[in-house]
C-alpha cells in the first residue's frame, strides 16, 4: 500500500511540474507559412500573460494550419510550456481586410552578407552613451528582444541561446576579447538602463562578452530594419509591435557575415559563424 501511495505521488509531482500554461487568444491572421508551421496573428490584449501586439505563433497541429488564410478572425488557445508556445484549437469566428501597411516597415530585402553596415548610437545597461563601431575591431552577434517579452521561444529563447554561446567563448582562451555580443532592445520606454541591467544580470550576462543595448526608438527601428526585423508601432506603447527575431554576425571591418532568421538555429552553429569570422 506505501509503494503504491508513493508512485501516485511521484505521478502527481510530475504532472504538476510539467503542466503547461493556456490562455484564450483572438485576433486576426496575417500570414501562413506553412514551412514553419506558422501563423502571424494581430491579437488583442491576452489576459493575465501579454498585451496585444502582432507576431508570429507555431501552430501544434499541422492540420490545423491548413485552412488558414489572411485576414480570417480567429479563437485560439495559446499554450505555454517551460520553453516552447504554440496555438491550438484554432476556431474561425470571421473575416475583416487585412490592415495597410504603415510607414516604419522594413524594406522588402535586408543587407546581405558582405555589405558594410552603418555607425548607430545607443545606451547601454550602465546608462553609457555607445556607438557600434566601438566593436569595429571585434567579431560580433546582434540580436533583437525586449524584456517583457513572454513567449519561451521567442525572446527569452534568445538569451538562453547567447548565455551558451558566452560559456562556450569563456572556454575558448584564443576567441578572448574577439567576439563579443549585443543584445539590442526596441522597447525603450520600458527597457531603461536600469532594467536592461537586471535583466542582463538575470540572463547572466558578463560584460567584458555581451552588452544589453536600447535607445532612441526610431534610431533603434532603423539599425533593426536593415536586418530585417519588423517593428510596427502605434501611440500605445507595447500594444501594436509586430515581433519577428533576427540574428546577426558582423565582422571585425562591420560587414554582414550571417543573418540568423527567427528561432530555427542552435548556438553551436553562431559560435561556429563566429569562429569561422575571426578566424578570416
Amino acid at each position: 500500500m506505501t509503494r503504491r501511495l508513493v508512485v501516485l505521488a511521484a505521478i502527481l509531482v510530475l504532472a504538476g511540474c510539467s503542466r503547461d500554461r493556456r490562455y484564450e487568444l483572438e485576433g486576426q491572421v496575417l500570414a501562413v507559412d506553412p514551412q514553419r508551421q506558422e501563423v502571424t496573428v494581430k491579437h488583442g490584449d491576452i489576459k493575465g500573460f501579454m498585451p496585444g501586439m502582432t507576431m508570429a505563433f507555431k501552430v501544434g497541429n499541422a492540420r490545423e494550419l491548413q485552412p488558414r488564410r489572411p485576414g480570417e478572425l480567429i479563437k485560439a488557445t495559446l499554450v505555454v510550456a517551460d520553453s516552447t508556445g504554440h496555438l491550438e484549437d484554432i476556431v474561425r469566428t470571421g473575416e475583416a481586410p487585412l490592415p495597410t501597411a504603415e510607414p516604419g516597415m522594413p524594406p522588402a530585402g535586408w543587407l546581405q552578407p558582405g555589405a558594410p553596415v552603418a555607425d548607430a548610437e545607443f545606451v547601454d545597461q550602465t546608462g553609457r552613451a555607445r556607438r557600434l563601431s566601438e566593436w569595429r575591431d571585434q567579431t560580433i552577434a546582434v540580436t533583437f528582444v525586449y524584456t517583457r517579452c513572454p513567449l519561451p521561444d521567442f525572446c527569452p529563447l534568445m538569451d538562453r541561446y547567447f548565455a551558451a554561446v558566452q560559456r562556450s567563448l569563456s572556454e575558448d582562451p584564443r576567441l578572448t576579447g574577439r567576439v563579443h555580443l549585443l543584445s539590442v532592445s526596441f522597447d525603450p520606454a520600458y527597457d531603461t538602463p536600469d532594467v536592461l541591467a537586471a535583466h542582463a544580470k538575470k540572463a547572466g550576462a558578463e560584460a567584458a562578452t555581451w552588452t544589453w543595448l536600447t535607445g532612441e526608438l526610431k534610431a533603434i527601428d532603423a539599425f533593426a530594419a536593415q536586418f530585417g526585423v519588423s517593428i510596427i508601432r502605434d501611440d500605445r506603447p507595447l500594444q501594436e509591435i509586430t515581433h519577428s527575431l533576427r540574428t546577426v554576425v558582423l565582422d571585425r571591418s562591420g560587414k554582414v557575415v550571417k543573418i540568423y532568421n527567427g528561432n530555427d538555429w542552435k548556438p553551436e552553429e553562431l559560435l561556429a559563424t563566429l569562429r569561422a569570422a575571426d578566424a578570416s
